[in-house]
C-alpha cells in the first residue's frame, strides 16, 4: 500500500484552510443542534412556568447532556468538570444554546492548541527519536512522515532504528528506507550515533526508531534517557511520544509520565481508525501539557 505519490502530512488541520475548519464546526454545530432539540424536548406540564424558569431548567439540560457527551467519549471527569465551569461562569441570563455550544468547541479547540509540526534545524540536521511503547505504529508512523518529507519535499533524510530487539521491526523499516531510497542504519550504542550524526550531517532530517521498552522497567528508562540525551550537545533534536488512541485512560498516563522523566517531548496519537472515542486525546494532552503534533488513522504509508 506504500503511495508514491505526493500526500499532505497526516497532521491535523491546524487552521491553514480557515473555510474548511469553519465548514466542518458548522456542521458539527448544525448535527448537535438537531441532537438538541430532541433530547430537550418536554412533554407538557400542567404548571406553566415563567419564561425565565423555561430558559433556566433548558440550559440545565443542556449542560448536563454536554457534560453526559464528554463522559461518553472518554473525555475524564476531571476535563469535563473544568470545560463545564469555565463556561458556566460566562453564563449570562437567557444565553443562547448555540452560544454556548461554539464556546465549548472554542475552548476545546485552544486547549488543543496548535499542531507543532516537525521543523527543520537552524544548522545541520534535525534528529528526531520515535518513543513509545510496543504495538503502537511506530515504525509505521516513522515511514509515513519520512515519505512527506522525502518523496513529498525533497528533504535528505536517514532511517536509523536502536531497536536491536525486534529484528521484524528493523527489516519493517529497512524496506521503507529502499521504497524511499534514503540510508538506513541500524545503532547499538552512542557511539555508533555519534558516528551516524558525523555521516549524515548534510542532510535535513535523522529519524530514530526506538524499543519499545515496559514503561515500568526502570533499567530500561534509563538507558533509553542516555541514549536520547547524547545527541543533545551536537544536533538539535525532537522527541515524540507515540501513544495508541486505542490504549486505556489509565495507562495513557502512566506511560506519559515515564516518558516525561526521559525528555521533553511532543505528542503523537495512532490508530484514530480503531477507536470511535477520541477524549484520551484530550486527556493526555491536558495532563502532559505537550504538544500534540500528528494523529494517524491506518496502515496506508504515507496517506493516512
Amino acid at each position: 500500500n506504500f503511495n508514491m505519490k505526493e500526500s499532505s502530512s497526516p497532521k491535523e488541520e491546524d487552521g491553514q484552510d480557515g473555510r474548511g475548519e469553519s465548514s466542518a464546526i458548522e456542521e458539527k454545530l448544525e448535527s448537535l443542534h438537531v441532537l438538541l432539540e430532541q433530547q430537550l424536548q418536554k412533554p407538557e406540564e400542567p404548571k406553566a412556568e415563567s419564561a425565565e424558569e423555561e430558559k433556566e431548567s433548558e440550559l440545565d439540560r443542556f449542560m448536563k447532556l454536554l457534560y453526559n457527551t464528554m463522559l461518553n467519549n472518554e473525555i475524564s471527569e476531571q476535563y469535563a468538570n473544568q470545560i463545564i465551569d469555565e463556561i458556566e461562569k460566562m453564563n449570562k441570563p437567557n444565553i443562547p444554546i448555540d452560544y454556548v455550544l461554539a464556546n465549548i468547541y472554542q475552548k476545546m479547540i485552544l486547549k488543543f492548541g496548535k499542531p507543532m509540526e516537525i521543523m527543520p534545524a537552524e544548522n545541520g540536521p534535525k534528529v528526531l527519536f520515535f518513543v513509545g511503547p510496543t504495538g503502537v505504529g511506530k515504525t509505521t508512523t516513522i515511514a509515513k512522515i519520512a515519505s512527506v518529507f522525502s518523496v513529498g519535499e525533497g528533504k535528505k533524510i536517514a532511517l536509523l532504528t536502536a531497536d536491536t530487539y525486534r529484528i521484524a521491526a528493523a527489516e519493517q523499516l529497512r524496506t521503507y528506507a529502499s521504497i524511499l531510497e534514503v540510508p538506513f542504519r541500524v545503532i547499538y550504542s552512542e557511539d555508533e550515533m555519534e558516528q551516524a550524526l558525523e555521516d549524515f550531517k548534510e542532510y535535513d532530517f535523522i529519524m530514530v526508531d526506538t524499543a519499545g521498552h515496559s514503561h515500568q522497567n526502570g533499567e530500561q528508562k534509563e538507558a533509553m534517557s542516555r541514549f536520547i540525551h547524547s545527541v543533545e550537545e551536537q544536533a538539535e533534536m525532537d522527541v515524540f511520544l507515540v501513544l495508541s488512541a486505542t490504549t486505556k485512560y489509565k495507562d495513557l498516563i502512566s506511560i506519559a509520565d515515564t516518558y516525561s522523566e526521559m525528555a521533553d517531548f511532543k505528542l503523537i496519537f495512532t490508530k484514530l481508525d480503531e477507536t470511535s472515542n477520541l477524549g484520551n486525546l484530550l486527556n493526555v494532552k491536558l495532563h502532559t501539557g505537550a504538544s500534540l503534533s500528528y494523529v494517524t488513522y491506518g496502515q496506508n504509508v504515507p496517506d493516512d
